[in-house]
């Protein structure tokens, strides 16, 4: 799928921002350097633990679910299998789970980020 192979010009545009949990992998000073040189806004902060805000996570889930469908036998199938299956998520499945962010987080802030059905 196209949305998984970007060229390098197409992963920064003018408006991009980069959303991350604190990892410290995510703060590293090459990092925060890299992303400053490149006009990447960081969201944030960003509250730990919230899988539930991030898109990729959900893309995450799917793709476990399709992979343990098929029960790969030992780690070169599940490689084959994990690099197939992303090929298979299309925009369209992309698309849906970045445009039901709003609502997501429309619903994180009316339950003042207590647990909610995300």
């Amino acid at each position: 799928s196209n949305f998984s192979q970007p060229s390098k010009n197409s992963l920064v545009t003018n408006n991009a921002f980069f959303q991350h949990d604190g990892a410290p992998c995510h703060k590293a000073k090459v990092i925060t350097k890299w992303l400053g040189e490149q006009n990447i806004d960081i969201l944030g902060p960003w509250p730990g633990n919230s899988p539930d805000l991030n898109p990729i996570e959900n893309l995450w889930s799917i793709l476990k679910r399709w992979v343990d469908k098929q029960k790969p036998t030992n780690s070169d199938k599940l490689q084959a299998l994990i690099m197939q299956e992303w090929a298979a998520i299309s925009q369209d499945v992309a698309q849906k789970l970045i445009d039901s962010m709003p609502r997501q987080i429309a619903e994180v802030l009316k339950k003042k980020g207590q647990h909610c059905k995300y």
